[in-house]
């Protein structure tokens, strides 16, 4: 069917309108037009008389048949103006929501058992101050093996003292993995506003007849942009860390490599609660961060995260970040500070068991050259003495002495990358109190190095192949682990 533009289709609703019009006219107002439409010779000779009125002169009906006329032309636009209205405000309160996301799909071959940490025990331990201390005594890093942007190990070993959800678990064999599926849906609420949902779908091995698939939610959040320029936002419920730079690059559609840095950890994870954010100045060379928080920005797999807040205190952070120079080069502070996480003892002004971090960074971008770093260093003082805690919600304690990373990223051809990262990480971790007479549950002794090679493959806008090789070492007195790592990554985007 073929459909008149919107003009013609106007002007032919006005004039069916007036013809109509003009036939409901009282017949009274036509009585000068004679039976049959044609003029009499009488009418004609009547008309030419000198008493006769003007002939310029307009008759009253037809003075108010025009009126009418006009008037309901006018209407006609009214209403034609009030439906436009409603359109707009229909179009407007409708959600327009569109659907992305991406397949990940990846190859690894861990060396070793693919564990990155050994027990610290027998008549010759390496760090014997220790012995009485604690129970248990690991050494590494457990998630230095890491096998894909997601941060998993290729595997976490059977360690006494402690039951853990081994969501790989490739007892250091190579394998194909589907990292995971993710769906991101976004709508559009209003001109200013914005819901954004991810969810991740993570295929993995099931043990006796169930199935290992789990899904996660990584972000459920409202912003809000109250302002005319659009440049203050205000976001709502599950959103990205304001610690650091690297939550920008999170997720591996996101990322250049494959996988995160050693303390991605502290950084990337995604919290619950309210962050405000601003970009001022000429092309946003100031921008100001904040949230407030139920826990940290640490990962849900590390064991800090608190999705669900287990004390009446809230962690506050924030980030400044500058653009000092007139190349596109970004450098930034940012720290956190809250009640210690899964301690329900804690709060801001009674018990103020705090957890937090302090961090500098910098990003560049220089033509087909990326340059990003970051420097971070935090801590948390673990279980009180003398108190007993729900072993669910016993919290673990952290003396992040140091971690940092620098990475280059370039874009050798549109179609050939290569990648080169540096990373640290010093560290303890402890659960328990070893203050007790009976001594605390475990310690984790971290002092690792980590050298990074990595090469990308854009195919085309949605299909990228990535490789990286991670040689992990260790310094300060603790052995060097068979930990390294090559991993792939096929990633599908939508």
């Amino acid at each position: 069917m073929i459909t008149a533009p919107r003009p013609v289709r106007r002007a032919f609703s006005v004039a069916l309108s007036l013809v109509a019009f003009w036939g409901l006219t009282p017949a009274a107002s036509r009585a000068a037009e004679p039976e049959g439409g044609v003029p009499s010779q009488t009418a004609e000779s009547e008309a030419r008389q000198p008493d006769a009125p003007d002939a310029d002169e307009p008759e009253p009906a037809a003075i108010d048949t025009q009126a009418q006329i006009d008037d309901l032309r006018q209407q006609m636009k009214d209403l034609e103006a009030r439906l436009d209205q409603t359109r707009q405000i229909a179009t407007l309160r409708r959600p327009i929501v569109s659907v992305g996301g991406y397949v990940d799909f990846g190859f690894f071959v861990p060396e070793g058992t693919g564990v990155g940490i050994i027990q610290d025990e027998g008549p010759t331990r390496y760090f014997p101050q220790y012995a009485n201390q604690y129970a248990w005594v690991f050494l590494g890093d457990l998630l230095a093996p890491t096998v894909n942007s997601r941060g998993e190990a290729a595997s976490l070993g059977n360690f006494p003292g402690v039951g853990r959800f081994d969501s790989v678990d490739s007892t250091g064999s190579p394998s194909f993995i589907v990292n995971e599926v993710n769906m991101t849906l976004t709508a559009a609420l209003a001109r200013n506003a914005l819901a954004t949902a991810s969810v991740n779908f993570i295929p993995r091995s099931g043990q006796d007849f169930s199935i290992g698939d789990f899904m996660e939610v990584d972000l459920a959040q409202l912003e809000w942009m109250p302002t005319q320029s659009g440049r203050t936002s205000i976001f709502v419920g599950k959103f990205d860390s304001v610690i650091g730079i690297e939550y920008r690059d999170r997720k591996s559609n996101q990322r250049f490599g494959v996988t995160p840095s050693l303390i991605a950890r502290y950084t990337t994870g995604t919290p619950l609660g309210i962050k405000v954010r601003s970009k001022l100045g000429d092309e946003e060379r100031v921008v100001v961060a904040a949230s407030l928080t139920n826990g940290s920005s640490t990962t849900e797999q590390f064991h800090f995260y608190d999705e669900i807040d287990t004390n009446a205190g809230k962690t506050a952070s924030g980030r400044l970040s500058l653009r000092p120079l007139p190349i596109d080069l970004e450098v930034g502070a940012s720290g956190s500070w809250g009640p210690q996480d899964h301690d329900p003892t804690a709060g801001w002004f009674t018990n103020p068991r705090a957890m937090w971090f302090v961090g500098l960074d910098l990003l560049g971008h220089f033509g087909p050259l990326d340059v990003k770093g970051q420097w971070l260093k935090g801590g948390a003082p673990g279980e009180a003495a003398g108190t007993v805690y729900d072993p669910n919600h016993s919290p673990y304690g952290l003396h992040l002495r140091y971690g940092g990373y620098l990475e280059a990223d370039w874009m050798a051809t549109p179609f050939l990358g290569l990648l080169v990262r540096g990373d640290i990480r010093d560290a303890d971790v402890w659960l328990g109190d070893p203050t007790a007479l009976a001594g605390a549950a475990r310690l984790y002794l971290t002092r690792e190095w980590r050298a990074t090679a990595g090469l990308r493959v854009v195919v085309n806008e949605h299909v990228v192949v990535k490789a990286e090789y991670l040689h992990n070492g260790e310094y300060g007195g603790i052995p060097q682990i068979a930990n390294d790592v090559f991993t792939s990554s096929l990633l599908l985007t939508y």
